[in-house]
């Protein structure tokens, strides 16, 4: 690596300028080979830190320096490319580091209290068959990994305790749901809000970044979300508890149905309002984590928008109005 090349971040090597050389250190959060129809080998890893995260490419004639794995920590320098209107690196200079991966992981923000937060909405759920539930499924050893866990792979919230920041945010939006629209049972809501995305402690891997386990790839954490409500129910029965039926069916659903569609991955949609409802907090808090980052992007050819995302299929508009007392701000 050269040392007198400035080290950039995520964020702000997604602002430089296409054919700008960069150079930083990252934490490699995925990599996937592949082979060229030429018969050239070739990585296309995603990159992260603290700021975000950045695409780079790596081919034969990159100089590589160590082993290229996800969870490890490199120095890279290269040019800044686009390719489907994403910025993205082609490395020139690699170098796998021994620095410690945690550095570059980025982390949910208030974590202590996120999780006092959990708590005092789980306390908060009074009906006694849903706070039976609830406890237990977020027995003491699940609580520690459901602390920990991301709630996605690369999406939204994808970092640890980042499982825990969505699930809050979504029982808070579904509370306030809850306030306008009366004839909602508030507590089944909270609970779904909660546990709607238990799976993913089983989804994905403990590791320094969020990876795959055989049984979340085969299954998907929402089919495992229902079956850890059912397998936690039936011990509630084993021990003399009576657990209504119906409200099994309702979790269940609940769980099933949180995506909205087959089409997002979910087997069945909603079917009564609280799953609807569900469906709608869980869905505008993810969308407003890839708005809000898309906002501190700067890098679009076009003053005020991004350029054209192929994942989500849209461009994003990035001006800010700051209000008659404030200068405007981009």
């Amino acid at each position: 690596m050269e040392s007198n090349k400035k080290l950039m971040n995520a964020q702000e090597m997604r602002a430089s300028n296409v054919g700008q050389q960069v150079s930083g250190k990252f934490l490699i959060l995925d990599k996937i080979y592949r082979k060229t129809k030429d018969g050239k080998d070739m990585y296309n890893l995603r990159l992260g830190d603290s700021s975000g995260d950045i695409d780079a490419v790596v081919w034969e004639n990159c100089r590589l320096t160590g082993t290229l794995v996800s969870g490890a920590v490199i120095g890279i320098l290269g040019d800044m490319g686009n390719f489907a209107g994403k910025n993205q690196i082609t490395a020139k200079i690699i170098k796998v580091l021994d620095e410690d991966p945690s550095v570059y992981l980025k982390q949910a923000e208030n974590l202590d209290e996120l999780k006092l937060h959990f708590e005092e909405l789980v306390q908060s759920i009074t009906d006694p068959y849903l706070n039976d539930l609830v406890n237990e499924i977020f027995d003491p050893a699940a609580r520690e990994i459901f602390f920990r866990a991301p709630a996605a792979k690369r999406i939204h919230h994808n970092y640890p305790g980042g499982l825990l920041e969505h699930s809050c945010q979504v029982a808070d939006l579904v509370i306030k749901m809850a306030a306008s629209y009366p004839y909602l049972n508030k507590d089944l809501l909270l609970f779904g809000a909660l546990v709607h995305d238990i799976g993913k402690t089983v989804e994905y891997k403990n590791g320094a970044t969020p990876q795959y386990t055989t049984e979340g790839k085969l299954l998907g954490h929402i089919v495992i979300g229902s079956e850890i409500a059912g397998q936690k129910i039936a011990l509630l029965r084993a021990t003399g508890k009576y657990f209504p039926q119906q409200l099994e069916w309702m979790i269940k659903h609940m769980i099933l149905s949180h995506h909205g569609s087959m089409e997002f991955g979910s087997p069945v949609i909603p079917l009564f309002p609280e799953a609807f409802v569900l469906h709608v907090a869980d869905n505008l808090d993810a969308k407003m984590y890839i708005f809000k980052n898309k906002l501190q992007e700067n890098s679009g050819e076009e003053e005020y928008f991004t350029n054209y995302d192929n994942f989500f299929a849209q461009q994003f508009f990035t001006y800010r109005y700051s209000g008659p007392d404030e200068p405007d701000k981009q």
